[in-house]
């Protein structure tokens, strides 16, 4: 699971660095995984289709864009990620609700990821903030 994780982290921020220089945006990044519920699995085998024009629509419909998606091979403890912009938290949580409602996924996380920029900038907020802060002490 930890070894999924660290490929889709490191995925989510090829994609999001990649996409971020091509065009300054409002918008924020998250990084989609998911799990498929075997009813799900079952009707795509008995239907198959494009489900990035189904992910990309679902995105568009909360103000979004979809970057990216991504399906794992078999064994993962996901069966796959996407990379999308959201307008703010709000429409992620929104996003997150309608996508869980459906019943099609055993597993759904929402992860926020930023850039390398951006995550450098937090680095210098948080050298400025810890001005004035001390550790705990240890004591017996």
């Amino acid at each position: 699971m930890l070894r999924s994780l660290m490929i889709a982290t490191a995925l989510a921020i090829g994609f999001v660095g990649h996409a971020m220089a091509q065009q300054p945006s409002k918008m924020h990044y998250y990084m989609g995984m998911f799990k498929y519920a075997d009813s799900a699995i079952k009707a795509m085998t008995e239907n198959p289709e494009d489900r990035s024009a189904v992910a990309r629509k679902l995105t568009e419909n909360f103000g979004g864009k979809l970057e990216a998606i991504y399906f794992y091979s078999t064994g993962s403890d996901w069966d796959g990620i996407a990379i999308y912009e959201l307008p703010d938290d709000v429409a992620a949580e929104a996003y997150y609700m309608t996508v869980v409602a459906s019943g099609y996924f055993r597993k759904f996380a929402v992860i926020p990821v930023v850039t390398a920029d951006q995550f450098k900038m937090a680095m210098e907020k948080a050298k400025q903030g810890k001005s004035g802060y001390t550790l705990p002490t240890m004591t017996r």
